[in-house]
């Protein structure tokens, strides 16, 4: 498998970023597991090894804490890179510990589903990244070793397995609403309009005059994709051909014309938008239902 020029930004930031949604990697079939039965013999054990100090705890797996301080350096200086530097560190870390912890629940989430990952598929994607870049120094610059990123990787496919099996519950098609707005940002131009169309105004006519570029037209959009609720909820309640009343809102004030319903496909903004949707949803649930010990401060 290839990589392109986005996988290899995605390394370079770590594992922070977690709505977005990749399906690189996704198999038909989960790998079986192999369980190794271990000959008792009279050899006296080993002693216990210390425990790696971790920065926190999810689900009994431990998040190592040098991992999380690479993965912070990382953050910072991919930021600083892309010209918004960080100034707020404990942010930072907060930012880069959540991302690391929802890699984890997702990585766990797809094991339960029977997933796994082979050391060789592994393998093939540091093989696939080495074909585009000089990796030793590629890894000496990123601070990685070479045990580091063949984990990362490892729990990278794991978390995108499960991230593709809640993409994947969204349909191509579902019910929707097509609809024009015509959008003021003070009450007294919200008025005016309204105060048009009860004379007999066209709708989309008096929208052209608020929005010459558009005249307000939002297309085809399912629940759950509009960044105002309640512009959203008025418009599924509205018959066909009528228009609302003034929604106020934090960016100024609606009016709300349907135009047509039914079920339609999905445009791909508002198809990736229900999915990332998905994704934050299931981390929530998994937040609030796993057991998550933050070490460090």
């Amino acid at each position: 498998m290839s990589l392109t020029k986005k996988d290899l930004r995605k390394i370079i930031i770590g594992l922070v970023l977690v709505a977005m949604l990749i399906s690189a990697c996704t198999r038909n079939n989960p790998t079986e597991e192999v369980t190794a039965t271990l000959a008792l013999t009279s050899t006296p054990s080993e002693p216990t090894p210390t425990p790696v100090p971790a920065a926190a705890i999810v689900n009994g797996e431990s998040v190592p804490l040098a991992w999380y301080e690479s993965e912070l350096q990382r953050y910072l200086v991919a930021q600083e890179a892309a010209g918004t530097p960080v100034t707020d560190q404990a942010a930072a870390g907060e930012t880069v510990l959540n991302g690391l912890i929802n890699q984890y629940l997702l990585a766990q989430g797809a094991q339960e589903a029977g997933f796994s990952v082979t050391d060789q598929e592994v393998q093939a994607r540091i093989d696939a990244l080495a074909e585009k870049v000089d990796l030793a120094a590629w890894m000496a610059q990123w601070g990685y070793s070479d045990t580091d990123l063949f984990n990362m990787l490892k729990l990278e496919i794991l978390a995108a397995l499960e991230r593709d099996q809640i993409a994947a519950t969204i349909p191509e098609t579902m019910e929707q609403v097509e609809i024009r707005q015509v959008f003021a940002y003070t009450a007294a131009g919200a008025q005016s309009a309204r105060t048009s169309l009860a004379s007999g105004s066209d709708f989309e006519d008096v929208a052209y005059t608020y929005d010459p570029t558009t005249g307000g037209y939002l297309g085809w959009v399912p629940r759950g994709y509009l960044l105002i609720p309640a512009v959203e909820e008025v418009a599924f309640s509205l018959p066909v051909g009528s228009y609302s009343d003034i929604i106020e809102s934090e960016v100024g004030y609606h009016i709300v014309m349907v135009l047509d319903r039914g079920e339609h496909a999905l445009s791909s903004d508002a198809r990736l938008t229900l999915q990332r949707n998905a994704v934050a949803a299931w981390l929530a649930d998994k937040l609030a239902t796993s057991l998550i010990d933050v070490v460090v401060n």
